[in-house]
């Protein structure tokens, strides 16, 4: 049974309150039959099928909510302008993923002839494993995960391939791009974006990526596609959601991944394991706030202790429904502190130097980009504009917060 009786924020009206509740009960992909009786009385009721549908398409759900509509019989109790946006979302998402499944399929094939060892990752694993592989884990690119030492060997073998990939911020960071985020720049071949990741967490989880790696399953019936372990690929979709939100972002897609995952393979999950591989992988507090969300609003059951405690518990909860009711509300890290964070990541005062050069002296490409210029000559003249950064970035190291 889900906790949909969670209570939202005062400022929320009778209908925001009822669309939010309604998508987290047509969240899922299997219904009890308390479930369906739950949404038949909040659909008998249902007074803003606008929003509701907005908030559908806001939080990346769209496909999923309007497939199991159609599968309990509402469908045409959806007004037809409502109906026919989230009905084409449902076909495009089927059409997407057999797209990406596709381009994923063939770019594992062609890394593996090449002797490079491929996970599926994120919401193409998800929709191959716990969605049913149905089209309706809406997605947008295709997430691979390669053992680090194999990534850029790998970006270069696709780039031969006729992938194109926007250039570095500064060819100096390819000397540090393997110390910086989880993933190399984005890769693009006819309309299709394939992120190479060769993290799943900070450097602190890079034994557990290998292992990970080394021990991924085959998904029975998908060609040879490769997924993470239950237990890691949970962990990774809680430090991704983390990851999403210090960048203001927030989509119940994200969520739903969680707890599909966890009714799936819960009992493999939620072990006596689980807490050290969250202190392993360094997010032990972020998968604490998530399996909190997980109990308190899915009616997850959980082993004890794995949760927040209930002095806590109260506030994640409200912040999460909170962002569930106002996606746009999250905010995100400043300019400062995320150049800060990559700036702590790399180990050395080398690295820390590269970093800083690349950012003041980045490359022309990024200039054009970055100032909006036609040509060389004038994204050069924008060069003397970029030492206004050093006395900031001098700043930023005199204050306490910098940790050599």
């Amino acid at each position: 049974m889900t906790g949909t009786d969670s209570e939202l924020p005062a400022e929320s009206t009778g209908g925001l309150q009822r669309s939010v509740r309604l998508l987290l009960l047509l969240g899922r992909t299997d219904f009890s039959a308390d479930l369906k009786r739950q949404i038949s009385e909040e659909i008998r009721a249902f007074p803003d099928w606008k929003l509701f549908a907005g908030l559908a398409v806001r939080h990346g759900v769209a496909a999923l909510i309007w497939q199991n509509l159609s599968d309990l019989g509402y469908s045409g109790v959806v007004p037809a302008t409502e109906r026919t946006l989230l009905e084409g979302l449902r076909f495009k998402s089927i059409a997407r993923v057999s797209w990406v499944t596709g381009v994923a399929a063939g770019v594992t094939s062609l890394l593996e002839r090449e002797g490079i060892r491929v996970v599926l990752l994120k919401g193409l694993a998800l929709e191959h494993t716990v969605y049913g592989s149905r089209g309706l884990r809406q997605m947008s690119d295709a997430d691979l995960l390669v053992a680090p030492s194999d990534a850029l060997r790998a970006r270069d073998i696709l780039i031969r391939e006729g992938f194109s990939s926007m250039s570095l911020k500064s060819p100096l960071y390819r000397h540090i791009i393997l110390d910086l985020g989880n993933h190399l720049p984005e890769l693009h071949r006819g309309g299709i974006s394939v992120d190479l990741h060769f993290r799943l967490f900070g450097p602190e989880g890079e034994e557990m990526v290998l292992n990970a790696i080394r021990d991924a399953v085959t998904i029975p019936g998908v060609g040879t596609f490769r997924v993470l372990p239950p237990m890691t690929g949970f962990l990774a979709l809680v430090n991704h959601i983390y990851k999403h939100e210090i960048k203001g972002e927030f989509q119940l897609r994200l969520w739903t991944d969680i707890y599909l995952l966890l009714d799936r393979y819960g009992e493999t999950i939620l072990t006596s394991q689980l807490p050290s591989a969250a202190e392993e992988a360094g997010i032990r507090e972020e998968t604490s706030a998530v399996l909190t969300v997980m109990e308190r609003v899915w009616g997850v059951e959980l082993p004890e202790g794995m949760a927040a405690e209930s002095s806590a518990a109260g506030a994640i909860v409200a912040r999460f429904m909170h962002r569930l009711a106002h996606p746009g509300s999250a905010e995100s890290l400043s300019q400062r502190e995320f150049f800060m964070r990559n700036l702590k990541s790399l180990r050395g005062p080398r690295k820390k130097l590269i970093f800083i050069l690349g950012d003041i002296f980045p490359s022309v490409g990024f200039m054009k980009r970055r100032y909006n210029c036609r040509t060389k000559v004038a994204a050069f003249l924008f060069y003397p504009h970029r030492l206004g950064k050093i006395p900031w970035i001098l700043g930023l190291l005199r204050t306490k917060n910098y940790d050599n």
